[in-house]
């Protein structure tokens, strides 16, 4: 039995049906609907051998890829001392912990990483999706840092990615604010990257795309595919069949092999 983390205070939470259970901070930064889509979305071009997690927070897309045996190793990078230490923990905490490697680094820092650098076949990440100056920036450190661009920008992090990523074979999967999709793709281009698979995410039904999962290799030219559309809600009442699927863990048999460990943890 993994003991919980008292130093913060903590929710219990599950993904999956049960099948992947996490700690995250209760007044921090906390994870939403955009993990396990990138999880989905990254699982969907096939099982790698190493992959990093740019901004892991308390391990949730690392611990996913893991657990949906879409990996067989990743490295969580997260800056926050807290959260990573958290990512650790949750890593133990699903029997996960000897294929994660929980990582306290700057992202900008951490491109020549010597065991990373250059050997990753995929790179995940949620980035900060807002410029540092934007609007009145959290009060709260963590959700500052995790969702601003105070600690590292859009041009830091790509080029971290593309530092990590095996040359010509790795992939970046990305998931990003839809109407910053412009200024992505410039940045990827300014790094030798193109876009390759695109699919927007809607709330609803003929509502504005509110992000996009974006999947980028370096060297492909021309060959951005968009696809149809993701809708979360279906008429607003509930999550649309394809959501459903994803977020019960069903597209991974490996992950829906896994059992609901909400009772035991």
């Amino acid at each position: 039995m993994i003991s919980v983390p008292t130093d913060i205070a903590l929710t219990d939470d599950a993904l999956f049906n049960g099948r992947l259970c996490l700690w995250q901070p209760r007044d921090g930064y906390r994870f939403s609907v955009d993990a396990p889509l990138l999880v989905w979305f990254a699982s969907r071009f096939g099982r790698v051998q190493t992959a990093a997690d740019l901004g892991a927070g308390c391990g949730v897309v690392g611990l996913g890829l893991l657990a949906a045996e879409t990996a067989a190793t990743v490295a969580g990078i997260e800056i926050q001392p807290d959260l990573a230490r958290l990512a650790e923990q949750n890593a133990a905490r699903n029997g996960l912990a000897d294929r994660y490697l929980a990582l306290t680094r700057d992202i900008g820092q951490v491109g020549e990483e010597r065991r990373l650098y250059g050997a990753c076949d995929l790179v995940v990440a949620n980035p900060p999706f807002w410029p540092g100056d934007q609007g009145q920036l959290p009060a709260c450190e963590q959700r500052r840092v995790a969702c601003h661009e105070v600690a590292v920008d859009l041009d830091g992090w790509v080029r971290t990615a593309v530092r990590l990523l095996r040359p010509r074979r790795g992939r970046l999967c990305a998931v990003f604010p839809a109407r910053r999709l412009g200024a992505l793709l410039a940045v990827l281009m300014s790094h030798a990257m193109t876009g390759e698979i695109l699919v927007p995410v809607h709330p609803r039904e003929r509502v504005p795309a509110e992000l996009v999962l974006i999947s980028a290799r370096p060297g492909v030219r021309d060959r951005l595919v968009m696809e149809p559309p993701l809708v979360l809600r279906d008429d607003g009442v509930g999550d649309s069949p394809a959501v459903a699927a994803i977020l019960d863990g069903s597209f991974s048999a490996a992950l829906a092999a896994r059992p609901d460990t909400r009772a035991v943890n």
